[in-house]
């Protein structure tokens, strides 16, 4: 609804310098508001942390602190996970040539590399936070944390239309060899 009462505001103001600062304004809202989303986020994503771990305020620092020095390294692997993902997609849709298998075998090399690095670094991370948490409380935050690892990885899929999709292409079943029918299950 204010999307619209803007669009029709800028319609009505177009070519005047009022159109140009509205037209303005609104093309730096959407980074303002990504922001102000992020923010409050951070703060429910830290209420949900001290209320299901059963945090003090000062473990919760600590946690943040740990939790910001692994962020970035740990939002590198995952993008170079994704886009070895793609690419893998992308080579499994080719023909089965030799270049294609070198490719495919280059970019599995690349997979396990890049996952042991992961695992590297959350092997790191816990035992940093094991100087702060309880093993149960190291449990459920690795658990909280691979929850919203999934969701955002959800909605990426979403937003770039791969929902659904295995990303090695190994969703479809199949086909049933011909003369045989595939057995009905138990029931």
């Amino acid at each position: 609804m204010q999307r619209l009462f803007v669009l029709v505001l800028l319609a009505a103001t177009a070519g005047t310098a009022d159109g140009q600062r509205l037209r303005n304004r609104e093309s730096q809202t959407p980074a303002r508001d990504r922001a102000q989303m992020e923010q409050q986020f951070r703060e429910r994503y830290a209420q949900l942390l001290k209320q299901r771990l059963g945090l003090t305020d000062a473990q919760l620092v600590q946690v943040a602190e740990i939790n910001r020095r692994f962020d970035a390294p740990r939002r590198e692997l995952f993008g170079q996970e994704r886009e070895l993902r793609m690419s893998m997609r992308e080579a499994l849709r080719g023909s089965e040539d030799a270049a294609v298998q070198a490719r495919v075998s280059q970019l599995l090399e690349q997979t396990f590399r890049v996952q042991r690095s992961r695992l590297d670094l959350l092997e790191s991370e816990q035992k940093e936070l094991s100087s702060v948490l309880t093993p149960v409380q190291r449990a459920k935050f690795l658990g909280m944390q691979e929850q919203l690892r999934r969701r955002v990885e959800e909605m990426r899929s979403r937003r770039e239309g791969e929902a659904g999709r295995d990303p090695f292409g190994l969703d479809s079943q199949p086909p049933t060899p011909r003369g045989q029918r595939k057995r009905p299950g138990p029931g």
